[in-house]
């Protein structure tokens, strides 16, 4: 506190700053945290974007391919991308402070909202610029062998990098008894999903880059080739957008699924405490972390002592039959104002 405050406090003038006390965190967060996978998905996938991007590019300028100078674009946003994650998950771990009380585990949004954008424009943007310039030109695709080499060696080391992300979504997924694509669609971690997705689409850009290629020798021009480099840019931009658009509803705040908020509505309806639920909803504060929050009438005759003890056993039951649940606010109130039948606040 500086020091002209804390005189300001002693003398009684100013209010004392409140503690601000760490957030509370999911069961399921701090078991990621203990696994360390997500860490570990981005130094893999890193490592093999840089590696392999190099390669298709010096490939690339050798062969005069098209098709791999895209794919070392699609490297580049890639490697950017897993730069934007590790920033997030080192920003989710700042401490919680006057401006931030629940802390910064959204930042993980962001910056996986702000990966998904560089990939688009350094991505996709680059290799659709580069593909229209080159089909106004005819030439043939040169290289031998080389550029067939990189492709080999990019496929191997995107598919290990995928290999393990998939393997982190099996296992992820199996917390939530959801098969790995229901997963993904509903998956609030950053990470698990960016990586995956990004690395099914590096394959199935290689697999367009020796297509092209491969036509190109054939029919000894390279449109097939600059046709292929056209193609990987719009999967670049297609992908990015798919990412981007998830991310933004968990930054605008997005509540669990439906079936998990009536699992939550359950519990705190079925409490001998709780005489009646008029308001009840949970929305992420971070990846694979909830915030919920109730408003309730008690059952009546309970005394403060009471009720203080059955709303801290119901905090419990909560977050026992929910593991993404972090925190949980139950206002206890007497009466049904502001209150409309669907249990919603009925605005005016």
């Amino acid at each position: 506190m500086p020091v002209m405050e804390r005189d300001e406090v002693q003398k009684g003038r100013m209010p004392k700053r409140p503690r601000i006390l760490p957030p509370r965190r999911s069961a399921i967060a701090l078991r990621r945290d203990e696994q360390g996978e997500s860490p570990r998905t981005i130094v893999i996938a890193l490592i093999a974007n840089i590696v392999i991007g190099v390669a298709k590019l010096l490939a690339g300028l050798a062969s005069g391919s098209t098709a791999l100078i895209a794919e070392a674009a699609h490297s580049a946003a890639d490697s950017v991308n897993e730069v934007f994650l590790a920033i997030g998950l080192y920003r989710a771990r700042q401490l919680p402070d006057q401006a931030h009380p629940f802390g910064h585990a959204r930042e993980r949004f962001l910056w996986a909202f702000m990966a998904a954008i560089a990939s688009f424009l350094v991505g996709g943007c680059v290799s659709i610029g580069i593909a229209i310039k080159e089909l106004e030109t005819r030439h043939p695709v040169a290289g031998g062998v080389a550029p067939w080499i990189v492709l080999a060696v990019a496929f191997v080391a995107d598919g290990t990098s995928w290999l393990q992300g998939m393997r982190q979504a099996r296992r992820q997924a199996k917390d939530y008894e959801l098969t790995v694509w229901r997963y993904l669609v509903r998956a609030s971690d950053p990470v698990v999903r960016a990586v995956l997705v990004e690395d099914s689409a590096a394959l199935i850009g290689l697999g367009l880059a020796s297509g092209g290629l491969l036509l190109s020798r054939i029919v000894g021009s390279n449109v097939p080739d600059s046709v292929a480099s056209l193609l990987i840019g719009v999967l670049l931009a297609v992908t990015a957008f798919a990412l981007a658009r998830p991310f933004a509803d968990f930054l605008v705040g997005r509540s669990i699924s439906a079936p998990q908020l009536a699992r939550l509505r359950a519990v705190v309806a079925g409490d001998r405490a709780i005489k009646d639920v008029l308001v009840l909803e949970a929305m992420y504060s971070g990846p694979e972390e909830v915030i919920v929050l109730a408003k309730v009438r008690p059952s009546p005759g309970m005394d403060i002592k009471a009720l203080g003890l059955a709303m801290d056993e119901l905090d419990r039951k909560l977050r026992r039959a929910l593991p993404v649940v972090a925190d949980v606010f139950i206002d206890v109130t007497g009466t049904e104002k502001n209150s409309g039948p669907l249990g919603r606040r009925q605005d005016p």
